[in-house]
């Protein structure tokens, strides 16, 4: 017989089996809590006006606590313009709910108390940990996702003060949410479910390539956009009355304007009066964007062609459907859109490389990913993929070297996955393979395995994912550097393998250096120099990028008063010193919603 109610010893034993129960079960034994949240922005005026809330299911762990606490997240509700610690929203585990203190006793929180500081910490809360969940599934990455920085819980702050803005810091290893306008119109981010998954974007793609938040580049930084753009859309994608939504307002032509498709709607007609601040329905290509120095702008262009292989993979499903005398509803196929696209967009990023990523490294990783998971490519989605990045300018480049034809000392794929010690010996053994200075210090940035599911249930060949990387000391030399004239920067090399659970290489996806590729034997790889071509080339497009972020006074150090950070332009990079050599980063508080 199956109990009504669980003592905590009990509920945490069964939630042991948490990953091998369907969402029904864990709603009937009580695993999960039903939370209303805000789907869209509720300063959005339209179709969604009167239907922003909606109820979604979040995990129930045995060691919640209030704030809500929960193993990977914290909320911490700190305004720090007021200097004031808001109270907490109270968990009641025996309940199953949150509650609210009133002087008569504590409440069981409700949609009446939308409101209170208190129903907004648990929306956060509870948005954060619905994406944070998205991308562990088996469906899409097949494991944890770590964050970026030391620890494992991820703080929220919903109301950080008074300004137009919202970012997330790992540095301060939070997701600082702001509020803005006039006390009797207050805007808050923290109840714009758009802004708060795409600050979540960034910090569960920080946990995952840490390395990008370098700014080696201007794709690089735009990308980390795109990713924080594509995870709000594709969650609110997921949502099962958006969806409803959706599909009546596009009858499945999802290429049209739907309540999907754009991003903030509401933050954006206060703060810079447009519709909104970005749309998956962008046009952009690389040549509309290759004169503007601006992330934001380039991250279009991959959202865009993102959103337009879905739309004509979706059309094309469609016609398959109608061929084969299937009725399924334009709901229904939506359904079906979420599923296939949540792996075409996501899964790609174990295959690309730890640093410097480029639109081609990406357009690359998603038919590789798909490539594993579909290798027949029965209705030929993949050219459509490949069309759309041509249009689009991401062209994806042929490797200079067939992953079989690297000629791997021999290994043992189980030895390599005992330690990132024993990864080491394996890189190590295989620099020449590798294109790898023999005088470069290696390091094994990660090592880890996946756990994924097929489209049809049943469980995919587990993947082995090793990441290496060195540096290499690039000499600003030369008065167009300024003061920075004579300091050394630093050129972030290595790369990506992906293993089946065989030992056999899935992918090598990698950014070479340009050092000598001296060895013992005197005797190189026949593709080494090509890949010494292409270090040349990133070292001259870093020292490029640097000289354009100075001419533009995007540049300054962050603990130097000595240097001006910027003059008429606000800057959007600082730097520090590290090792001696310069190191690039994005400030996460200059990142500014309204500077798209």
């Amino acid at each position: 017989m199956m109990k009504s109610k669980w003592n905590v010893t009990d509920y945490i034993n069964l939630y042991q089996a948490n990953h091998l129960l369907s969402k029904d079960n864990k709603a009937a034994l009580g695993m999960v809590i039903p939370v209303k949240v805000y789907i869209q922005d509720p300063y959005a005026s339209g179709t969604l006006e009167k239907q922003v809330l909606s109820e979604i299911q979040v995990a129930r762990e045995p060691e919640l606590m209030n704030g809500p606490t929960s193993s990977r997240i914290a909320v911490v509700d700190y305004d720090a313009d007021l200097n004031v610690l808001a109270p907490a929203v109270i968990w009641n585990g025996k309940e199953g709910c949150f509650e609210i203190s009133k002087q008569s006793g504590n409440v069981r929180l409700a949609e009446k108390h939308k409101d209170l500081w208190q129903f907004h910490q648990v929306n956060v809360w509870a948005i954060v940990q619905s994406i944070l969940s998205m991308f562990e599934t088996s469906f899409v990455l097949g494991r944890s996702a770590p964050w970026g920085f030391e620890g494992n819980r991820l703080i929220i702050v919903p109301h950080a003060g008074y300004m137009d803005n919202a970012f997330y810091d790992r540095h301060s290893k939070s997701i600082q949410l702001y509020y803005f306008g006039p006390e009797n119109e207050r805007i808050y981010t923290c109840l714009d479910h758009d802004i708060i998954a795409h600050e979540t974007g960034h910090a569960i793609l920080d946990g995952l390539r840490p390395y990008y938040l370098e700014d080696s580049s201007l794709q690089t930084t735009a990308f980390h956009e795109f990713i924080a753009d594509i995870t709000a859309v594709f969650s609110a994608l997921r949502n099962n009355n958006l969806r409803q939504i959706m599909a009546e307002q596009t009858q499945g032509n999802i290429a049209k304007e739907s309540v999907v498709a754009n991003l903030a709607e509401g933050f954006s007609r206060y703060s810079t009066g447009k519709e909104y601040i970005r749309s998956a329905l962008a046009k952009d290509t690389v040549d509309s964007v290759k004169d503007k120095f601006c992330p934001y702008e380039w991250s279009k262009v991959l959202t865009g062609a993102m959103w337009e292989i879905l739309s004509r993979i979706v059309a094309k499903r469609k016609q398959i459907l109608i061929k084969e005398g299937r009725g399924d509803s334009v709901y229904q196929l939506l359904w079906w859109a979420v599923m296939r696209f949540q792996r075409i967009i996501f899964q790609p990023l174990d295959f690309l490389p730890p640093a410097d990523v480029q639109f081609s490294d990406y357009a690359n990783a998603v038919l590789q990913a798909d490539q594993v998971i579909y290798p027949d490519d029965k209705y030929q989605f993949r050219e459509i993929m490949r069309d759309v990045f041509k249009q689009r300018g991401v062209y994806c480049e042929e490797c200079c070297e067939d992953v079989e034809s690297l000629n791997f000392y021999p290994y043992d794929i189980r030895r390599i996955m005992l330690s990132r010690t024993d990864a080491y010996h394996f890189i190590n053994q295989n620099r020449r393979q590798l294109c790898i200075p023999a005088n470069q210090d290696i390091s094994v940035s990660e090592l880890y395995q996946t756990d994924k599911t097929l489209p049809n249930g049943s469980k995919h060949p587990r993947e082995i994912i090793l990441q290496y990387t060195w540096r290499e000391d690039v000499l600003l030399k030369g008065k167009q550097f300024g003061h920075l004239n004579g300091e050394s920067a630093s050129l972030l090399c290595g790369g990506t393998i992906v293993f089946d659970d065989r030992g056999n290489v899935l992918s090598w996806m990698r950014k070479p250096g340009c050092g000598k590729q001296e060895t013992s034997r005197k005797r190189l790889r026949s593709h080494c120099k090509q890949e010494v071509e292409a270090g040349q080339k990133r070292k001259d497009d870093l020292l490029n990028y640097i000289k354009n972020r100075l001419d533009r006074g995007y540049f300054g150090f962050i603990d130097d008063d000595r240097f001006e950070i910027g003059k008429t332009i606000k800057p959007v990079c600082t730097s520090t010193r590290s090792d001696g050599t310069i190191r690039m980063e994005v400030r996460p508080n200059l990142r500014h919603w309204d500077d798209a």
